[in-house]
């Protein structure tokens, strides 16, 4: 494998560090013998774009102006593919400006700006590299101006820029999206992607143009204890108060949620809404005191899944709160009958006083469906970006690697086997844990 292609297959990836290491401090890769090799369908065009070489870009397009439209390999994208899904910038931002201006540059020269490239049934476009990936909202409003189509979903419901636009907290790309024309089906249901992340900004956003509410948006911000700015965004836009998930009509109502959190200002606001306070009950009122505090007897929690509870804690990382679950009878383990292992989920999400506080009440450190805590760790290190929201279009250098570490540190004092593999890794995890814990890895 040539430098160059090294350099494009790195930066198009998750980990485009490599691709950093490779053009530091030399005369950038990218303009490897371009002047020899010259035109179009070789690796160079990939690699200019890729790395933000406007200058080489602008030169090579003078001698061959169809090279902003050819193919070109490694991958057989459109040059602009290769310059909209390159993440250098996310590792390196000084790159930014460079790329913008080699999407202005392919875009003078005839690009396309829906090129695509499918993959596993996803069509993967330019608007998706620039506004999902690389969170631009320069190269996003270029591309909407050259008549980029929002829309990208293809075979699929939901297409792939807003869905994951919507997972910063800049809420300027998917803002764009959204004027531009993104069907009124997925904009609602982005705003559940969105409601993810503790990003109030991005909600307004999506109220603010257009998006309608569910009840399932309401109660996702309910069970996720976002802020009562956001539940009052949500109400205004529409969202109706005392509505139920459709998989769940008998569930519990937003204002039944709040309360039982403990969370009174969100409780207050739905009341003053109209929520049905005569569906919340003595249990619901007794655990809402309790998990804010305001009493310390755990009290009796008829009707109420104190399992389901802690996991969303666990989620969340609300330390105190899952503290108080435990002991109001919540399980350590969680509900035998399903899958959600809170310990799993705070070795994953990276939160380190969570497993402590998890192994300090027992909880099983090899899992009934398989796995153990180490491995979780071990996976979140690689794929976790956001403790709430996930995997996202971060990269793995984004992901904060010292709280996992300790968290790896915890489950070993307390004898937690080191798994022989981690998924499809071919990696083994001796040598990750290494890495965490002498701050060598990713």
């Amino acid at each position: 494998m040539t430098d160059a292609e090294a350099l494009v297959r790195a930066a198009c990836s998750f980990d485009p560090r490599p691709a950093v290491e490779l053009l530091a401090g030399r005369t950038p890769i990218s303009r490897h013998d371009i002047a020899a090799r010259g035109g179009t369908g070789d690796p160079e065009i990939a690699a200019l774009c890729v790395a933000g070489d406007a200058d080489a870009v602008a030169a090579l397009l003078a001698s061959s102006p169809g090279a902003a439209l050819e193919p070109a390999p490694p991958f057989g994208w459109a040059p602009i593919l290769y310059a909209t899904f390159s993440r250098l910038p996310r590792a390196d931002p000084g790159r930014a400006e460079g790329l913008r201006a080699v999407v202005g540059l392919l875009l003078e020269a005839g690009a396309d700006p829906n090129a695509s490239f499918d993959h596993d049934g996803w069509l993967q476009v330019p608007l998706y590299g620039a506004a999902g990936i690389l969170n631009d909202a320069r190269i996003t409003a270029m591309l909407i101006d050259a008549g980029a189509d929002p829309n990208d979903n293809g075979e699929r419901g939901v297409g792939e820029a807003l869905y994951h636009g919507c997972e910063f907290r800049d809420p300027a790309c998917a803002e764009l999206l959204i004027d531009a024309g993104t069907s009124q089906d997925t904009v609602d249901h982005c705003l559940g992607r969105a409601l993810n992340f503790p990003h109030p900004e991005m909600i307004e956003m999506f109220c603010a143009h257009g998006a309608r509410p569910r009840a399932g948006h309401l109660l996702q911000a309910a069970w996720r204890r976002r802020p009562a700015g956001t539940v009052r965004v949500l109400l205004n836009a529409g969202a109706p108060v005392d509505g139920r998930e459709r998989h769940e009509p008998d569930g519990p109502s937003a204002l039944q949620v709040a309360t039982r959190w403990g969370e009174g200002e969100v409780a207050d606001l739905l009341a003053e809404r109209g929520g049905d306070q005569t569906a919340v009950t003595d249990a619901d009122h007794a655990l809402g005191e309790f998990l804010a505090g305001a009493t310390e007897v755990a009290p009796p929690a008829a009707g109420i899944d104190l399992d389901a509870m802690l996991l969303m804690a666990v989620q969340g990382g609300h330390t105190a709160t899952v503290e108080r679950l435990l002991a109001a009878g919540a399980r350590v383990d969680g509900d035998p009958d399903t899958d959600g292992v809170p310990l799993g989920q705070a070795a994953w999400r990276r939160y380190p006083d969570i497993v402590r506080l998890l192994v300090g009440h027992g909880a099983e450190l090899v899992f009934p469906h398989g796995g153990n805590a180490i491995g979780a760790a071990l996976h979140g290190s690689r794929n976790c970006q956001h403790p709430e929201g996930g995997p996202t279009m971060q990269t793995v250098g984004e992901i904060p690697q010292a709280p996992y570490a300790e968290v790896v540190r915890c489950l070993l004092d307390a004898g937690t086997p080191v798994p022989e593999r981690v998924g499809d890794w071919t990696r083994p995890p001796a040598t990750m844990i290494e890495e965490l814990l002498t701050g060598s890895g990713a």
